[in-house]
């Protein structure tokens, strides 16, 4: 068996897009060569690496347990380029992953730090809910997923991060802001404008929100916070939401807060795949972003 690092590109590619045309495109090879090199690697396994249904291809046993050496393997041969310079500088892409409020209200900030800190560009960021970068994490599409829910898988690691401060936001003229203290039991019997199933905005309402209600409806489930926020502005009904998605409707009085007998707050959480090689820069940006608690506290407060 000689199985070559392009070989396991090839096999790697096809293992995170599960189609030999999508995998083609991003390694800029042809079908032919794509289908060919992974042709190879299965015969000099002996061993079928893929379930192949429905012209997608869904790695199976075999596969699911070749990737993470795969993955390692590729990293490693990437860092031989640089195994004798001295410069200190960390190499290599880092792809992320975060939930909406924090790759849109977070992460430009942490990663302009990280870049400044460790002068490494190269990084990508996909923003989508917790559930869905999880998955990524799951398929090693992505290295480092930074989400709001809560994962519940045996090969997902979770490491805490910021506490987020939530809050329950409503119309400027909204007649329960002429009350204070409010309990969750005095929201019963009000209509609710939701994030969708997966997102930790939907989980955290689900669980800790809608058990103290005894009656509430669901108005309207959507995918966006920018929609959230300006469906809870035209008075179609109330939201659970992170006061950091939230900052700018607050500051134009589009939204307001309201005053709760407790506060709400939910934890962030970095997760990687555990069986995931962790390289010198996956290592260094989870430092810096466990480092970062308090500088992102002074910023959000200036």
């Amino acid at each position: 068996m000689n199985l070559s690092l392009k070989q396991l590109r090839v096999f790697v590619a096809v293992s995170q897009q599960q189609s030999i045309t999508h995998a083609a495109k991003s390694l800029f090879l042809t079908k032919a060569a794509v289908s060919m090199a992974l042709s190879e690697v299965e015969n000099q396994l002996g061993l079928q690496l893929f379930d192949r249904t429905n012209n997608r291809l869904h790695l199976n046993p075999y596969g699911q347990r070749l990737l993470p050496i795969a993955d390692e393997l590729l990293h490693r041969a990437a860092s031989i380029d640089t195994l004798f310079q001295q410069s200190g500088e960390l190499i290599g892409e880092l792809a992320i992953g975060a939930s909406e409020t924090i790759g849109n209200q977070l992460c430009p900030w942490l990663l302009a730090q990280f870049r400044q800190k460790t002068a490494h560009t190269q990084q990508t960021l996909h923003i989508s809910n917790s559930a869905n970068i999880a998955n990524m994490i799951l398929n090693y599409r992505l290295d480092i997923g930074l989400i709001e829910g809560d994962v519940n898988h045996s090969d997902i690691e979770t490491l805490a991060w910021l506490k987020d401060e939530m809050c329950i936001i409503v119309a400027a003229d909204h007649p329960l802001l002429e009350k204070t203290n409010l309990t969750l039991a005095d929201l019963t019997d009000n209509a609710w404008v939701l994030r969708e199933p997966g997102s930790g905005s939907r989980a955290f309402f689900e669980s800790h929100i809608a058990p103290s209600i005894s009656q509430w409806q669901l108005a309207y489930e959507l995918n966006s916070i920018e929609a959230q926020l300006n469906f809870i502005a035209a008075g179609l009904g109330l939201a659970c939401v992170s006061k950091f998605s939230a900052t700018h409707a607050l500051a134009n009085d589009r939204v307001r807060i309201l005053t709760l007998d407790k506060k709400l707050e939910r934890q962030y959480k970095i997760i990687i795949h555990k069986q995931k090689y962790k390289s010198e820069l996956i290592t260094a940006f989870i430092e810096f972003s466990q480092q970062w608690d308090a500088a992102t506290l002074i910023l959000h407060k200036e």
